[in-house]
């Protein structure tokens, strides 16, 4: 609970303030106008697309033994894959009152703590029209494919020393 003496000061203080001008309060109307139609937009684009194909996804790896989860927070939908060393998660959230973004996380884990290594993408789609369900699907090939290309590591080069060249 408020203490009086300070809710009494400060009311005293926005007393001057307190008459607000129409055009300011007609512009705030707008605002919220628009960023409803952003919600509507993602939660058309999550309901159509993105819960359906997650569904289809979340199927294909609980059929075939890939370690998984998928969780929702506020207006987030999140899907992580755990490997042996590897783990990967895609992020699908209304990051800003006009955009859906998708964060692509492929964590390779080190040896110690604090040794993990992360690859991160991000893309952001604008919410004022309506989202085409190809992006969900583009997405999360995308992610699907990130993965599998990071679980290939490179052959590690020689190490030599300072001004040496490798065959000689």
């Amino acid at each position: 609970m408020l203490d009086k003496t300070f809710a009494k000061w400060w009311l005293t203080r926005l007393a001057p303030f307190l008459e607000v001008p129409p055009e300011k309060l007609a512009s705030e109307r707008e605002a919220i106008e628009r960023m409803q139609q952003h919600n509507d937009n993602y939660q058309a684009f999550m309901q159509k697309a993105i819960f359906p194909l997650v569904d289809q996804f979340v199927k294909l790896m609980a059929g075939n033994g890939v370690t998984h989860r998928v969780t929702t927070w506020g207006n987030q939908l999140s899907i992580r894959i755990h490997l042996a060393w590897r783990w990967g998660e895609l992020v699908i959230s209304q990051s800003h009152e006009d955009a859906v973004t998708f964060d692509h996380h492929i964590v390779t884990e080190g040896e110690r703590r604090g040794d993990d290594q992360a690859e991160n993408h991000a893309h952001q789609y604008d919410l004022r029209d309506p989202l085409p369900p190809t992006i969900a699907e583009y997405e999360l090939m995308f992610f699907m494919t990130r993965l599998a290309l990071d679980l290939v590591e490179p052959p590690e080069e020689p190490e030599l020393p300072p001004g040496e060249k490798a065959g000689k």
